[in-house]
């Protein structure tokens, strides 16, 4: 495990950095056990602050945590915990395997994501950890593990596809043994999205605020499902719907939007900084109010990775 301390020169924050932290041990797609790795972004404090878990995406079959540590820095500079974490990726690729193999692939996700919080819960008083402040954040496929993480429940995973947990184990069960109460404050998803907006309850959905981008444009996660467009996963809900049943249910989303961008592409860093601080600012004293905000004035040709 690596350590050092970085200095952040825009808001005089002081980083620890510890890279490739071993939260935990689990089987991949081919039976094969894999170290989870994470690395954390702490702010040099003696108080405890609140926690943000973020999930880089690459489709379930690549991407890797280095992609967002110039990201993931530059929320640490902003006064929280923030830990980058790695997950089980692949799966069968065949045509006749395909589809169950990405379901898998999520869940994998879903139960490493689950790993990593406890594994933070665990050494939450070390890394001074506020556990009543905890927010799961990812981006493309980190996305939509948070989303499925904080609002898909064991009994809807089995209710709808039975085989995963017969072949995978509990949603919470995977990785380690560590269990510690948290209190999960929000969701922040970077062009993600759901298997249904139904399986979100509405109680669930007052208890954990979102915060939403995506470009109208997205062509592999629809923005809009109901528009029927020929989108990569056309089968998911993405960020206006989800936006509109939680506005509709009471409660509270924050959609952050683009009309002519890829997947991936026209957000700076610092517009999804200055956003996730004002979201999180909000939920934690109270306040959090709908909003729907087109970004204005950013370039749409620069992938997220890139634009600082």
């Amino acid at each position: 495990m690596l350590f050092f301390v970085l200095w952040g020169h825009v808001f005089s924050q002081n980083i620890k950095i510890e890279k490739n932290i071993v939260y935990g041990t689990a089987a991949d797609w081919k039976s094969q056990k894999r170290q989870l790795k994470m690395d954390l972004f702490t702010p040099v404090s003696e108080k405890s602050l609140p926690l943000i878990v973020f999930i880089h995406g690459g489709a379930f079959y690549s991407g890797d945590k280095d992609q967002h540590t110039a990201f993931c820095s530059l929320l640490a500079q902003r006064g929280y915990i923030v830990a980058n974490i790695n997950y089980r990726l692949g799966f069968d690729t065949s045509a006749a395997k395909k589809d169950a193999g990405v379901l898998m692939a999520c869940y994998r996700a879903a139960q490493d994501a689950s790993s990593a919080l406890r594994y933070l819960m665990h050494d939450a008083q070390k890394n001074h950890i506020d556990t009543s402040s905890v927010f799961l954040s990812g981006e493309s496929a980190g996305a939509v593990t948070s989303l499925a993480e904080a609002y898909i429940s064991q009994q809807q995973w089995d209710g709808l596809f039975p085989f995963l947990h017969q072949s995978l184990g509990g949603v919470n069960e995977s990785g380690n043994q560590w269990n510690a109460p948290y209190r999960l404050r929000g969701i922040i998803s970077l062009w993600g999205g759901i298997l249904d907006t139904a399986l979100i309850s509405s109680a669930v959905s007052r208890k954990i605020p979102i915060e939403l981008f995506q470009s109208e444009s997205d062509s592999e996660i629809p923005y809009q499902h109901s528009k029927g467009q020929k989108n990569l996963y056309s089968s998911l809900y993405g960020s206006f719907d989800i936006a509109q049943y939680f506005f509709n249910s009471g409660s509270c989303a924050q959609l952050y939007y683009t009309k002519d961008a890829r997947h991936f592409f026209g957000y700076s860093h610092h517009y999804v900084v200055g956003a996730i601080k004002s979201f999180i600012d909000d939920v934690l004293n109270g306040r959090c109010k709908n909003l729907m905000k087109e970004n204005i004035g950013e370039r749409n040709d620069l992938p997220f990775s890139d634009y600082q």
